[in-house]
């Protein structure tokens, strides 16, 4: 694979003044964003792998049981905050 990325000339025009403002390379700026982007691809891949695994456990809840589930969590929250005040 080649070091170089044809970028689309409105981008560049960005990637050029992000840079020229914040006192960076392009060529840095452009490394960084494509680490970030694909950690972030590569962390949705993992999710979305682990709720697979947890739905063909049956590790799952309804709708129902979720709201239960809140609703005994905010009355929680609201009896201490009414032993506070």
């Amino acid at each position: 694979m080649n070091d170089f990325v044809k970028l689309p000339k409105p981008l560049l025009a960005r990637l050029e003044k992000v840079s020229h403002v914040q006192g960076i390379a392009p060529s840095a700026i452009a490394r960084k964003a494509i680490a970030e982007h694909l950690s972030y691809l590569e962390w949705k891949e993992r999710a979305i792998a682990l709720g697979d695994a947890d739905h063909a456990a049956g590790r799952v809840l309804t709708t129902a049981q979720v709201f239960s589930v809140l609703a005994k969590q905010r009355a929680k929250r609201v009896g201490k905050a009414k032993k506070t005040a």
